[in-house]
């Protein structure tokens, strides 16, 4: 059985809130990953790349304790 990851996109909304990110245009030219590519990711539709992880990581300042509940919770449903 093959476990599928998803992103915790309600946590990683929440996450901009916090840092005053209100859109994915602001949030593309904090981490400088393409906006598409971000809504796709806030949709649930695709996972992040690593490096797409890493940058989300590093301009939300996520702790590394909770980035791995956001970006790899096998028990999601898609809401």
């Amino acid at each position: 059985m093959q476990i599928i990851y998803r992103t915790d996109t309600k946590a990683l909304k929440k996450m901009m809130v916090e840092k005053g990110i209100s859109t994915t245009i602001q949030l593309s030219s904090l981490t400088g990953v393409n906006r598409n590519t971000l809504s796709q990711v806030l949709r649930g539709e695709i996972q992040p790349s690593a490096e797409a992880m890493r940058k989300l990581v590093s301009v939300l300042e996520i702790p590394p304790e909770h980035a791995g509940e956001i970006f790899f919770s096998p028990n999601l449903r898609n809401a």
